[in-house]
């Protein structure tokens, strides 16, 4: 079995087809990275043979979030020299087809077809399951499962084992299974299959021996115990005779008594411990508050001294605070001058800045609004030319389906036409000069040909007439055809506006060239105005705005500077050497606030202020012609001018800082001065007060009386307590406890033996009536015929078991020939990955041991011993052999791995695609992985599914 053609459409990731084209007969090899759909194409395979078109559980082939979708496979295939091709349709459109040769074949009969040809069967009920794979099951390796040899085997050992008797037929043809097979239903009858355990008739005959046997037991017993009782009943009489005389359990009441009321009197003592010790912790806790009192009164004393000293420190530390503040404060004003003068400064600086970058900004904005007008203009012309070109181009467009049903009604007439020549009848003529005849409503003359499509009278003067009717019997039909068409032709011509498809196919090419022209003309556009013709209109109109915003400042700013110039010609500010601002003028002088060139909006004037103008000396300001502020050689620029204010403000805060410290200083002393104050003064108020010797000389005495009443409690709580232990209360306790049980015992035990002795009697009565002795002589009889029954049925299945194990080494001689072909097979592969090593094979044809040469010798472990990627191999080298076999017996075989040998390393690698490459040149093998560059040197061209998906 060969596939040549893979198509999945729908399923899982694959929403859209897919195609795998032109397969290799021998190695195929598909590659691509995780999530790319190698292992969904396995599925897909295994669900296109496997799964009932019709089954209901294949929702896990739907796409993700489609319940509408219908997944569909469809795989094209060589089987026994035919070419073969499956589709199968799930879920939503169900459906299969099959085609094998010249045969078709659908629905379940495919299905059941497929799996006669391939050796599997199909699910009774649900989604397909390994049991049900058989052959394809072995071969067809799904992903991480290589090494899981053992169950695959077995659901596919039937499909073996009669490819082996295939070509072994003269071996299996010894006629032996049904002798071998009435042997083991008689043994199996009698005995179990795995253990050999007695069953049906021969262990009822033991189950009737062993019971019988049981039931003498049990009579044995049961009259042996009526013995013992018996005896046992004389025993209990004598016993209770002797309590009914003795009565012991009064004398343990007694002793209950007298130990229950030593008892009493000890727990008096206890009550009066108790009291006494309570007194006692109470005496002890008003000497501690008494004492506590005493040292309250001397605490007193010492706090009134201790806050004496903390006033008199309090009141040096207020006059230590306050001898800075009136320093600082001077400081302080100074410092407020001196920023107000560097302010004033500072202002002027920034209006000549602020005029020099206004006319800095109006020729930048000129030139901006001149360039912004010429693209504007630009790009109006290029968006009436867009507008014409799309007028235009949709004008000339024509819809693609329209143009296609054009050109394939078209192509329908002319092969309507040449049906109509090919099946008319040619009529050649060749008339005397002179002559003519009459066709129908014609008259032809001299000589030609007509082909005639529907029936035509010829008519011979003076000889009569001759009907031609034309052969074939379907030209009526495809005239009608040829009229519909071109009608329905013609009416889309109509519709379209046109006359002809040489006219449509011309306007396509100038709707073509319209759209290359619109693309160029919007590239234009775009250019031009990339965000839109409306944002650059914006753009032009907001700097216009900003040229007219900013003449008006300037305006507005001539009008003001000269105001604004003279304003601090009182002052004179120069800049000292360290950068700090030194005044030299006494006159005040009024302060403006700041002005900033970003402050200057339209319509806005500039702030001015007033003072006293000195009579000596040259004005620093002056106006220049175009209205500029010219400033003198001692006028600073801003950044010397914000410098000087910032130091100027620097200072300040620095003064404010150190005067507001000292002031927080005098606030926080007179705050504690007055906490002194208040403190000594409650401390004095405490130790003058009047009852003070009085409460000293009360709590003396109160403490005097207590301790003497504390050494009482003392003497007579140890008192109590050595009388106490003397008592031994948990003795007495226990003492009463063991009198009361002992007594409740006996009396106990004397009334539970004279119910025993009632009951014995009732139950010896009753069983001497009983008669064991003679059912115990029947039971003897039916045991011994139950037991030359047993032995009877003994003797026959070890006969049987005897049997059926000769014959069972028999045929495992003879399977051990039919598993010569396979064990060639394996070792051919064997060798190549293990060298020297040889592998056992089952009954069930299964791999068994592996032997192998080890340093200390040969060494052999199970499959399941071996590491996981050894176990990989020799589950793929085991498949390799199984098709070796199936091919040999003429059975298909395909052979699919899904990312196997992923655990091998690179020697073992390297041999694994030895043998695979050989197994090639023998069976068709699909490959998948994503790891290509493993399989470079594979000897085949590696195909990526991401480059088969659609585009």
């Amino acid at each position: 079995m060969k596939l040549n053609r893979i198509r999945v459409e729908q399923l899982r990731q694959f929403r859209q087809p897919i195609e795998l084209r032109d397969l290799a007969p021998g190695l195929n090899l598909f590659t691509g990275p995780n999530e790319a759909g190698k292992s969904t194409l396995v599925a897909a395979i295994r669900a296109a043979f496997f799964e009932r078109h019709r089954s209901g559980s294949v929702d896990d082939l739907r796409p993700w979030g489609d319940s509408a979708a219908a997944p569909t496979v469809e795989i094209g295939f060589e089987l026994g020299g035919q070419p073969c091709r499956l589709v199968k349709t799930f879920l939503a459109r169900k459906r299969c087809e099959l085609e094998i040769g010249r045969d078709r074949l659908d629905g379940e009969e495919a299905e059941n077809r497929l799996a006669e040809l391939l050796g599997y069967q199909h699910a009774g009920r649900g989604a397909s399951k390994a049991e049900h794979w058989g052959i394809p099951g072995l071969l067809w390796i799904s992903q991480g499962s290589a090494h899981e040899l053992h169950e695959a085997v077995g659901h596919a050992t039937d499909h073996l084992r009669n490819a082996l008797e295939q070509s072994l037929g003269e071996v299996a043809a010894s006629g032996g299974d049904e002798i071998l097979d009435k042997v083991r239903t008689l043994r199996n009858a009698v005995l179990t299959e795995s253990g050999g355990k007695p069953r049906g008739s021969y262990k009822e005959a033991l189950d009737r021996v062993a019971t019988l046997s049981e039931a003498i037991r049990a009579l044995d017993e049961r009259i042996g115990r009526y013995r013992e009782r018996v005896d046992g009943l004389a025993r209990l009489r004598a016993a209770h005779a002797a309590d009914e005389a003795e009565k012991p359990w009064l004398a343990f009441r007694s002793q209950e008594r007298e130990a229950a009321t030593r008892l009493a009197t000890a727990r008096g003592l206890q009550t009066e411990l108790d009291g006494a010790r309570e007194r006692r912790t109470q005496a002890e806790a008003r000497i501690g508050l008494l004492r506590n009192q005493f040292d309250a009164f001397a605490r007193e004393q010492a706090l009134a001294e201790q806050r004496a000293a903390a006033l008199a420190e309090a009141e040096q530390a207020c006059r230590v605070a306050a001898a800075p503040v009136e320093a600082w404060r001077s400081r302080y004003e100074q410092a407020v001058h001196t920023r107000e003068s560097a302010r004033r400064v500072l202002k002027a600086a920034r209006q000549r800045e602020l005029h020099q970058g206004l006319l800095r900004e109006a020729g930048s904005c000129r030139e901006g609004l001149a360039a912004c007008r010429a693209r504007r203009e630009r790009a109006e012309a290029a968006q009436q030319k867009v507008t014409e070109l799309e007028r235009r181009l949709a004008a000339s467009e024509i819809a693609a389906a329209d143009l296609t049903r054009l050109r394939t009604q078209d192509r329908a007439l002319a092969d309507l036409r040449l049906q109509q020549a090919t099946a008319a009848t040619r009529l050649v003529y060749r008339l005397s000069p002179g002559s003519s005849l009459a066709i129908g409503d014609a008259t032809i003359t001299g000589q030609g040909a007509r082909e005639l499509i529907d029936a035509a009278t010829l008519h011979l003067p003076d000889l009569g007439e001759i009907d031609i009717v034309p052969g074939g019997a379907d030209l009526p039909a495809l005239r009608a055809r040829c009229e519909d068409l071109a009608d329905a032709q013609r009416a889309l011509l109509a519709r379209l506006g046109l006359t002809s498809l040489d006219e449509a196919e011309a306007r396509v090419i100038v709707h073509q060239r319209l759209a290359e022209d619109l693309r160029a003309a919007e590239a234009e556009l775009a250019a031009l105005a990339p965000d839109g013709l409306d944002r650059l209109r914006v753009e032009e109109a907001r700097l216009q705005a900003r040229h007219d915003e900013v003449a008006r400042a300037l305006d507005s700013l001539r009008g003001d500077k000269v105001a604004s110039a003279v304003a601090d010609r009182d002052r004179a500010v120069v800049m000292d050497s360290g950068g700090a601002v030194r005044r030299d003028l006494a006159g005040e002088v009024d302060c403006a606030e700041d002005v900033r060139p970003g402050d200057v909006r339209a319509g806005a004037s500039m702030p001015t202020g007033r003072a006293p103008i000195d009579s000596g000396g040259p004005d620093p300001i002056e106006t220049g012609e175009d209205g500029a502020i010219e400033t003198g050689a001692l006028e600073p620029g801003v950044a010397e001018a914000e410098a000087a204010e910032q130091a100027a403000s620097h200072s300040l805060e620095q003064a404010r800082e150190s005067l507001h410290a000292a002031q927080l200083a005098v606030e926080k002393a007179n705050t504690v001065r007055l906490a002194a104050e208040r403190e000594h003064l409650a401390a004095r108020v405490s130790l003058e007060a009047p009852d003070r010797a009085a409460r000293v000389a009360a709590i003396g005495q109160a403490l005097t009386d207590t301790r003497a009443e504390q050494a009482s409690l003392a003497a007579r709580v140890e008192t109590l307590t050595a009388a106490l232990a003397d008592a031994r209360v948990d003795i007495l306790e226990q003492d009463v406890v063991r009198f009361r049980d002992s007594a409740e015992q006996l009396e106990r035990q004397h009334a539970e033996r004279r119910e025993q002795l009632m009951r014995l009697e009732v139950e010896l009565q009753t069983e001497g009536a009983a008669g064991d002795e003679e059912q115990r002589a029947g039971l003897v009889r039916d045991h011994a015929q139950a037991a030359r029954r047993a032995d009877e049925l003994q003797r026959r299945a070890a006969a049987l078991d005897l049997l059926l194990r000769l014959l069972d080494e028999r045929r495992q001689a003879l399977t051990r020939r039919l598993q010569a072909p396979l064990q060639k097979h394996l070792n051919r592969y064997l060798q190549l990955l293990f060298p020297q090593a040889s592998l056992e094979i089952d009954e069930n044809l299964t791999p068994g041991p592996l032997t192998r040469p080890a340093a200390h010798g040969a060494e052999t472990g199970r499959f399941e011993a071996l590491s996981f990627g050894a176990r990989e191999q020799m589950g793929v080298i085991s498949r390799l052999a199984y098709a070796d076999l199936l091919a040999e017996a003429g059975r298909p075989t395909l052979i699919i791995l899904d990312d196997a040998l992923v655990h091998s390393d690179a020697e073992r690698l390297a041999q694994m695609k030895r043998i695979l490459f050989d197994a090639a040149t023998r069976h068709q093998i699909l490959l998948f992985t994503c790891h290509p560059a493993n399989w470079r040197d594979l000897g085949v061209a590696a195909r990526s599914l991401e480059g088969s998906r659609p585009g």
